[in-house]
């Protein structure tokens, strides 16, 4: 079986998961909602940790809860209104969505993306993933070199260097979320909301959806490059004349 079909799996295992916590109908027993002054607190002081000349962000929040007929196949089509940031058109700081009943972990989060922004290297990486022409690119330059170094490699032992490659077209958004996540527990840490196993097993899950990508991306464009590669004929096969 080719790594792509139980990648596939996987992917959508993680997203379905991600999703219910994610675009929770009922409060479960660390909700956001509860903890949004607290956490918000903690960003700023992690902000004055990791970057003390930077000035501190205005925030924009908006509570969203999925409507009850809400299945779980629609959250998974559009999460944005349940655990999302994004830049403030007046420039000055960030929106953030969430949903109240959203275990506080995935507020942090988000949160945790505000703060990784506000260092050098944090708010390159940012660009660099807000930058539509530049994730084109990259994208483009990930699936083509996944399936041509597929199709120009002989045999099929070129799974792992396909795999890299598509790696290496995701590295901004995979960035953005590693330091997302280390600084949303270091919020909550701040907040005296040490994460609980639990808490961080979400958040790990949450991130494995983004690695699981590129993963499946690569095996499917190796899958395809292998189709066109010419195999190493063995000595013993008749040769036409």
């Amino acid at each position: 079986m080719h790594i792509a079909i139980p990648g596939s799996l996987a992917a959508l295992g993680l997203s379905a998961v991600n999703a219910s916590q994610i675009g929770a109908k009922r409060p479960g027993p660390t909700p956001s909602g509860e903890a949004l002054e607290q956490l918000a607190a903690a960003m700023d002081n992690r902000i004055s940790q990791i970057a003390p000349d930077a000035p501190r962000p205005e925030l924009g929040l908006g509570l969203n809860t999925p409507p009850a007929d809400a299945s779980l196949l629609k959250i998974m089509r559009n999460t944005a209104p349940y655990a999302s940031n994004g830049k403030r058109v007046t420039g000055d700081g960030f929106d953030i969505d969430i949903n109240p009943n959203a275990d506080r972990s995935y507020l942090a989060h988000e949160l945790g993306h505000v703060a990784s922004a506000q260092t050098k290297p944090g708010g390159l990486i940012r660009n660099a993933r807000a930058n539509p022409a530049l994730s084109r690119s990259l994208g483009a330059a990930a699936i083509l070199g996944a399936g041509g170094s597929a199709a120009l490699t002989e045999g099929d032992d070129d799974l792992a260097t396909s795999i890299a490659l598509a790696y290496a077209g995701s590295i901004p958004q995979i960035a953005d979320e590693f330091l997302a996540t280390k600084n949303g527990l270091a919020i909550m840490n701040d907040a005296g909301m040490r994460a609980t196993a639990g808490q961080r097993g979400r958040l790990a899950g949450a991130l494995m959806s983004y690695l699981a990508t590129p993963l499946l991306l690569g095996a499917t464009a190796n899958l395809v490059g292998n189709q066109f590669d010419e195999d190493p004929r063995s000595t013993g096969e008749i040769q036409p004349t």
